[in-house]
């Protein structure tokens, strides 16, 4: 494994909704990949929490209210990683099956449910300039702020799951790329996660190809 070694700000954010850039934190585990490693953004807790700012999946005053929270914890108090990225490999399975217009597992989808269900638990209905609005209940530990942040993905992803947007769900066309979109292109025909990166390769694979050097 790659551990990546970027900021969280570097990454980009491609997939059209927050759910689906948890999914590209990561690349290497798509079936029939060429790559020899699985590269992990997600190296630590305090990565995540950056790349949730990063991402609006937070706002910037919540970023500073739980900073010290986050930075300050002893490492033993910080919460399992390894449960952060098996939530977001399970959101990788479901949406990439759907971008095949293949079923997704059941076991999965009761996994989405389930954070779903305690997402929900966190929100609560306030007067937001003086109208009813959802707000979030304040987190008293990491492992708190964990749960929320894990559930505020989890109801993006629900919300994603039954909408109509399903239709313009992709993979990208590059087999040695993980990352999952929505296409909201005019003619719908985006096939690249970035046509920059995945594209460019492409297009040179071709012309290498055409010039007789592989």
């Amino acid at each position: 494994m790659i551990h990546f070694t970027g900021t969280a700000k570097s990454i980009r954010l491609i997939g059209g909704t927050r759910a689906l850039d948890f999914i590209n934190t990561n690349n290497g585990r798509r079936p029939g990949t060429t790559l020899t490693l699985m590269e992990e953004r997600l190296t630590s807790f305090q990565f995540f929490f950056q790349w949730a700012v990063h991402a609006s999946v937070i706002s910037a005053q919540e970023f500073e209210t739980y900073k010290p929270m986050v930075f300050e914890t002893p490492i033993s108090y910080q919460p399992n990683l390894d449960a952060i990225i098996a939530f977001r490999e399970c959101l990788y399975r479901v949406f990439y099956a759907l971008s095949l217009d293949q079923a997704a597992a059941d076991e999965d989808l009761q996994q989405i449910n389930l954070a779903f269900q305690q997402g929900v638990t966190w929100r609560v209905l306030r007067s937001v300039d003086g109208l009813p609005g959802w707000d979030w209940k304040p987190c008293a530990t990491a492992q708190e702020l964990t749960a929320m942040l894990l559930g505020r993905l989890a109801i993006e992803a629900t919300q994603l799951l039954v909408s109509g947007d399903l239709h313009a769900l992709r993979s990208c066309s590059s087999t040695d790329c993980d990352w999952i979109f929505l296409d909201v292109s005019k003619n719908k025909q985006r096939r690249w996660c970035q046509m920059s990166v995945c594209g460019s390769r492409a297009k040179l694979s071709r012309l290498k190809q055409a010039a007789g050097l592989v």
